[in-house]
């Protein structure tokens, strides 16, 4: 549109000593693009002032020259030239005559002639320029400011560093650079390091992105520069080194890299999958590109390995230069219960450590799982068709599916049919997980249910069911969870209610067999006492549910009634436990409670009462929990009640008939100790185990205890606010299992350690609720059954209740296991305490039904 030439002038000219080189244009003529695009509309003169207009004030990019145009006249002098100003960001630059040819003035101005342009070139420097022109009054009047243009001028280069990334032995720096004054030429890009030149290269990467903010550059502008750098965190910075008329190479960023050796990575997801579960992430060694190990661990021990070199797309932007090739899946083999699975990266270089990627709670659930699609009659006929999926976590193997009504197996069926709900639910497992299937009953009324059959570890698992009318009446179903526990010339039964779809049950019948005895029940009842039995005899009973349109079938147990005698002679030694081997998991607690109860069961012979300590530790309110005895171990109460439950799951396995058990809870005096914390134990603790045990157990009756010792930390006052809040929160039994710690073997109401005295050890051993206490104190060696004597007699002497000694807790096997501690036996100990008891009328008891033996667990 210029032309650079120089330019002679017909008129005068005026200009400052070190003046800009003017805009030369062609004799006689302004460009045909500055016509054509700022030619003049018809003007009025109606002023003595100039008139006129900056046209435009444009950047030649190849030199930095910013080009000026445009016109202006003074109507007072048409025919003369008028002086014009340019200024730059308000600093005078330069004057000129406008006396150009521009005849398009002319055209569109009368009276005033063709020769009225200006145009000027100047250098500038890089940055943006506010260029303005002024027209000066030839005659008198008001200089007129023509315009101002805003023009950018980038002389020295441009560009971003975007990233710095490690790779193996250095960083990669990537961006772009160029330079305006040759926009489609490369430009040298160096980078330094911690203030020291290390490289350079030409930007010629193809950046598609540059079309839009640099649309005459074209797009080889972007660079990857790879800078050597050691282990240790460095800067690097990135210059644009300049190739035209500027002055400065311009400093494109500069960046913060760590270097490390040390594998960096990530698990990011664990799925169960058949024998244990899939580990997935991902993981790269900085200083090679290679793919490397990662391990799995198992709490803590080595168990599974592979190669990360998995396709991980996301790699390539996460960390250029390593490929994408370093994901892993890891099945790694898992048991049962609640674990900790960790993945490590191996350090395969210059690093010194195998790096941690983190760690999972995984929980492997061994019981198994499903649906129930649909259980409903066929038509209007007896038939029942079942629908749904189940499988088992421990294997992907088609596992069975009972169908039963009321109770009893009515099919067998194989869940190997395709389900999409199994492939969604459990999509490692496969799809073919299905069952369907018709099932013949009789008339009635019925329970349908369906229940996955375990395959592995774990138990059964329901997976509903459906009461269903079928032909005949709409009698009711027949009870289940028929249970019956034998006592002394009685039986105890107990069952689940009944369900009846258009009429309520409104009795229970019991036929007893031998001698055809029928005993009823309200239809609201879900347990009957049948008395006038016959110890030593078998017998059957057989429970039907009634309603107003008929009766169910009918459910049999049968049960043995025995006489329990009066203990007057050392009782059967249970075993009691120092619990310290609780996790807080429950799938663990569970399995290990129930191999605990099993045992101890198993030694209850029958004919006897058998009372079983199980000792948790202190409590700790805060939390809501305990701190397992002698021990740093918290779990908390909702994790106790579950493993006691799971106790009594196992108790009943393998517990004889007429071996009745009561169960103690215990705590102690150590930790937290008042009101609060008794009623906090009745209520987290024994409430809830009790309800558990009325609900499946008849034989076997829970109670709270208490370790309280003068020697504990608790004072006297704590440890009387802690009964109190214990036996107002609860109607279970209290099962005191202290010692008397400086207690006298030899007189009463006297003192003993620690602030306590005779009359307070009365009081929390018996004397705050005789008929619910029963007294188990801790009998390790010759002297203490006298302190419980006098103890005893020192409540007898102000006209209190004698303390019911239930029998004498030792601690052999602990000690045994222990090897810091000693003590008598059980047998020895039921002896003397028995002795010294009955040494005085006013201390004597008619029977002495327990003694256990504590055992580390």
């Amino acid at each position: 549109m210029y032309d650079s030439a120089p330019f002679i002038s017909r008129r005068r000219r005026l200009s400052r000593a070190a003046s800009p080189v003017r805009l030369a244009v062609a004799a006689g003529a302004v460009a045909a693009t500055v016509l054509a695009l700022f030619a003049p509309a018809a003007v009025a003169v109606t002023a003595q002032n100039p008139i006129g207009r900056l046209d435009a004030a444009i950047l030649r990019p190849s030199d930095g020259v910013i080009a000026v145009a445009g016109w202006t006249a003074d109507r007072d002098a048409p025919l003369d030239p008028v002086r014009v100003e340019i200024w730059d960001n308000g600093a005078y630059v330069y004057a000129v005559m406008a006396d150009d040819y521009r005849p398009d003035v002319g055209a569109a101005v009368a009276g005033v002639g063709p020769f009225h342009g200006y145009t000027v070139r100047f250098a500038a420097k890089s940055g943006l320029h506010q260029v303005c022109a002024r027209a000066i009054n030839l005659l008198g009047g008001a200089n007129v400011q023509l315009g101002c243009r805003s023009v950018q001028v980038n002389n020295d280069p441009v560009g971003v560093l975007e990233k710095a990334v490690q790779q193996p032995g250095g960083i990669l720096l990537s961006g772009y650079a160029l330079d305006l004054n040759l926009p489609t030429s490369s430009v040298v890009v160096r980078s330094y390091l911690d203030g020291r030149y290390v490289t350079s290269q030409l930007a010629t990467t193809p950046r598609s992105d540059l079309r839009t903010k640099y649309p005459t550059a074209g797009l080889n502008h972007g660079f990857s520069l790879f800078t050597p750098a050691a282990v240790g965190t460095h800067q690097v910075c990135a210059y644009a080194m300049n190739i035209g008329i500027g002055t400065v190479n311009t400093k494109l960023g500069c960046k913060t890299v760590t270097m490390t050796s040390n594998p960096v990575g990530a698990f990011e997801a664990v799925a169960q999958q058949p024998g244990g579960f899939l580990a997935t992430g991902y993981a790269v060694d900085p200083d090679v590109t290679s793919s490397i190990s990662v391990r799995m661990y198992l709490d803590g021990v080595y168990t599974a390995t592979a190669v990360a070199s998995g396709a991980r797309p996301d790699m390539l932007a996460k960390y250029p230069g390593y490929g994408q090739n370093h994901g892993f899946s890891i099945s790694t083999p898992v048991p049962a219960g609640t674990h900790e699975l960790c993945a490590y990266a191996m350090n395969v270089a210059a690093g010194a450590v195998n790096t941690k990627l983190g760690c999972r709670t995984v929980t492997r659930t061994s019981d198994p799982v499903g649906s129930t699609a649909g259980i409903a009659r066929v038509g209007t006929t007896d038939a029942v068709a079942v629908s749904g999926w189940a499988l088992d976590p421990d294997s992907a193997a088609p596992i069975t599916v009972q169908v039963t009504s009321d109770g009893v197996v009515k099919k067998l069926l194989t869940a190997n049919l395709a389900s999409t709900g199994s492939l969604t639910a459990w999509p490692r497992w496969g799809g073919n997980h299905g069952f369907s299937a018709t099932v013949s009953l009789d008339g009635f009324q019925h329970q349908v249910c369906l229940v996955a059959v375990n395959a592995g570890a774990g138990v059964n698992s329901p997976l509903g069911c459906k009461l269903l009318a079928t032909t005949g009446s709409t009698s009711p179903a027949a009870p289940t969870s028929l249970s019956a526990w034998p006592g002394n010339a009685r039986a105890t039964l107990n069952w689940t209610a009944s369900r009846a779809v258009t009429s309520p049950v409104t009795s229970y019948q019991v036929t007893v067999s031998p001698g055809g005895r029928v005993v009823t029940f309200a239809g609201t009842a879900v347990t009957g006492v049948v008395t006038g039995l016959t110890n030593g005899v078998q017998y059957s009973f057989a429970v039907r549910a009634i309603n107003a349109l008929g009766t169910s079938s009918v459910a049999v147990v049968k049960a043995t009634p025995t006489a329990i005698t009066l203990q007057l002679t050392p009782a059967p030694v249970s075993t009691s436990h120092y619990v310290r081997n609780l996790t807080g998991t429950a799938t663990t607690d569970i399995a290990l409670m129930r191999k605990m109860g099993a045992a101890d069961a198993s030694y209850n012979p029958s004919g006897h009462r058998y009372l079983v300590l199980l000792q948790i530790g202190g409590q700790d309110e805060y939390r809501k929990g305990t701190l397992l005895s002698a021990t740093s171990r918290f779990v908390t109460y909702g994790a106790v009640v579950t493993a006691m439950k799971a106790y009594l799951d196992g108790y009943a396995t393998t517990q004889k008939p007429s071996a009745p058990l009561t169960l103690a809870v215990g705590t102690n005096n150590d930790i937290d100790v008042n009101y609060a914390a008794g009623v906090s134990w009745a209520r987290n603790v024994v409430n809830p185990v009790a309800a558990y045990a009325a609900s499946r157990y008849p034989g076997m009756v829970i109670a709270g205890a208490n370790d309280i010792e003068p020697g504990f930390s608790a004072t006297v006052a704590e440890s009387r606010a802690w009964v109190s809040g214990y036996l107002a929160a609860t109607t279970s039994k209290y099962v005191f299992n202290g010692s008397a710690d400086g207690c006298s073997t030899s007189t009463a109401g006297t003192r003993c350690n620690n602030g306590w005295t005779m009359a307070d050890m009365q009081w929390v051993s018996g004397g705050a609720a005789p008929s619910r206490t029963i007294s188990l104190p801790q009998i390790y060696n010759y002297a203490m059954p006298l302190q419980w004597k006098y103890i005893s007699l020192t409540g007898t002497a102000v006209g209190k209740p004698k303390i019911y000694f239930g029998g004498p807790l030792t601690e052999v096997t602990a000690c045994e296991q222990a090897r810091t501690c000693d003590s008598i036996s059980n047998i020895d100990a039921w002896n003397r305490l028995w002795s010294a008891i009955s040494s005085t009328a006013a201390t004597r008891q008619s029977e002495m039904p327990h003694g256990t033996d504590l055992r580390i667990n």
